[in-house]
Parts: structure tokens; C-alpha cells; sequence
């Protein structure tokens, strides 16, 4: 667990089931690997979705497969910075969204009782992750700006975490962390730019 992570409380995310989408190979420029360990580490039932979701097909079998295993989901985290680095921009992009569109169409609006909180959270990449990395920066904040007020009436929140060249993978997962405890329920729409000046 990183130090960062070290300074929120045990078990902060023991009623958490969260789904990590994103890049499978830990080679590349990916928050999931330290993400994964620091949510663990406090109490969350974590899932990975590692298939071709950039098709909405491969999305909506991936995250059903998690809801026959686990049976519901409260938050969703796209490492947009793995995919990017895997697949380029379109690719990050496509992906975000069709997973996204999958756990929210089978796992937040059609739950009984609805699972709370509802969260997605998206991990840009840092600047010098390429050439097009700004851009899906930007495609990702704007996403997480539309959907929070097209979903805002579902409890639904979303939000894009935009790492600087130096911001290390767990100040990442802490702050991630942070997002799907009970104080994340305050942030929607935004985009929390740890780029530095």
C-alpha cells in the first residue's frame, strides 16, 4: 500500500465493489496495478475487465460476467492511461465509453435496490504519455462533465483525475480512494488536475 494510501482509514471501502477497466499488460504507462493494490488493501471487492471493450459488445459481456460473479457494482474505474498507451486515442476513448454505458445500463439503473454510491472515475494520461495525450484528456473531462449532468437524476457521479508527468501511481489510487468513499459523493463533472502550475 502506498504512502499515500496509508493515510486513509482501513476498511474506508469495505461496501465498495469496483471494476477496474483497462489495459492488461502492467508494462504499460497504467495507474491499475497500484489502484488495485491500494483499494484491496482497504476493503474493496475489486473486479478487473481486461477484454476488447471497445466494442459495445465486448463491454456488455465483460461487465455481465462480473455481475453473474459478483451480482452488483458501486464504482467504476477506466485507466484511461493504460488504454491510451495500448490502443492510442480513439481507442481510450471508444473504450471509456462503452464500458461506462455497460455498467451503467446493467449494474446502476436496472439494480433493486439501487446500489449506492454510484460512482465512475476516469484516470487520464499525463502529458508526456504522447502525442495525442491532451487530447484524451480533454475527451475524457468532457465526458465526465456531460455524463455528471445527464445522470445526475440517477446519483450518478463522474469525474476525470488528470496525473502530472511526476505524480506517482499512488497519490493516483489514494485519491481514486478517496472518490469512492462516502466524501467522493461531493465531486461530479469536474476534473481534479494534479498537473502542477
Amino acid at each position: 500500500m502506498s504512502e499515500a494510501t496509508q493515510l486513509l482509514r482501513p476498511g474506508l471501502l469495505e461496501d465498495v465493489s469496483l471494476l477496474v477497466a483497462g489495459a492488461a499488460d502492467p508494462s504499460e504507462a497504467s495507474f491499475g496495478d497500484a489502484l488495485r493494490e491500494a483499494c484491496r488493501g482497504l476493503g474493496a471487492d475489486l473486479h478487473t475487465c481486461v477484454p476488447d471493450v471497445v466494442d459495445e459488445a465486448s463491454a456488455d459481456a465483460a461487465v455481465s460476467a462480473v455481475l453473474v460473479q459478483r451480482g452488483s457494482l458501486n464504482l467504476l474505474v477506466v485507466d484511461g492511461a493504460g488504454l491510451f498507451a495500448k490502443a492510442g486515442l480513439r481507442a481510450c476513448l471508444d473504450a471509456t465509453w462503452n464500458v461506462t454505458r455497460a455498467v451503467v445500463n446493467h449494474a446502476f439503473l436496472p439494480a433493486d435496490p439501487l446500489p449506492d454510491p454510484r460512482r465512475i472515475v476516469y484516470l487520464a494520461p499525463p502529458p508526456g504519455a504522447g502525442e495525442h495525450a491532451d487530447a484524451a484528456r480533454a475527451g475524457l473531462e468532457n465526458l465526465a462533465r456531460t455524463l455528471s449532468t445527464e445522470w445526475a437524476r440517477h446519483g450518478i457521479t463522474v469525474v476525470t483525475i488528470a496525473p502530472g508527468e511526476r505524480t506517482a501511481a499512488g497519490e493516483v489510487a489514494a485519491l481514486t480512494a478517496y472518490l469512492a468513499s462516502p466524501a467522493g459523493a461531493y465531486f461530479s463533472g469536474c476534473l481534479l488536475d494534479l498537473r502542477g502550475p
